[in-house]
């Protein structure tokens, strides 16, 4: 998937929902949604330049995703994930259900850094080296 060309202020005008759509689909989304917020638990959350590190319960898992502000990386381990995912550069439906559930503010800041900048999708095996 080719990232969107858009200018900063254009992305700022987005919504959350909007924002999500360029960087994945219909169908990731609608699943993103049936993930329950009981399902997600926060191991850490850093509102400086760490990030952010959830664990969320799958049907057939539990899966570990990472925001990483100060590396600009993604880190995750489900398989859509390291299937297509980090290769199309499109964000799977644990990241979705992620980006609808922390702060407007830190997931609007996150989406547009991701179009705008380089930004490494990593699996977990990935990111111990990196």
């Amino acid at each position: 998937m080719e990232k969107p060309t858009f200018s900063k202020e254009e992305l700022e005008q987005k919504t959350i929902s909007e924002l999500l759509n360029l960087l994945s689909d219909a169908k990731r989304l609608k699943k993103a949604s049936k993930i329950g917020y009981k399902d997600i638990r926060i191991i850490f959350q850093s509102e400086e330049e760490e990030g952010y590190m959830y664990e969320i319960k799958g049907s057939k898992q539990t899966y570990f995703l990472r925001i990483d502000y100060k590396n600009k990386a993604l880190i995750h381990n489900c398989d859509d994930w390291m299937r297509r995912g980090m290769r199309e550069y499109r964000l799977c439906k644990h990241f979705l259900r992620i980006f609808q559930e922390i702060y407007e503010k830190e997931a609007k800041e996150i989406l547009i850094d991701l179009l705008l900048n380089t930004w490494s999708f990593l699996d977990s095996d990935d990111y111990l080296g990196y």
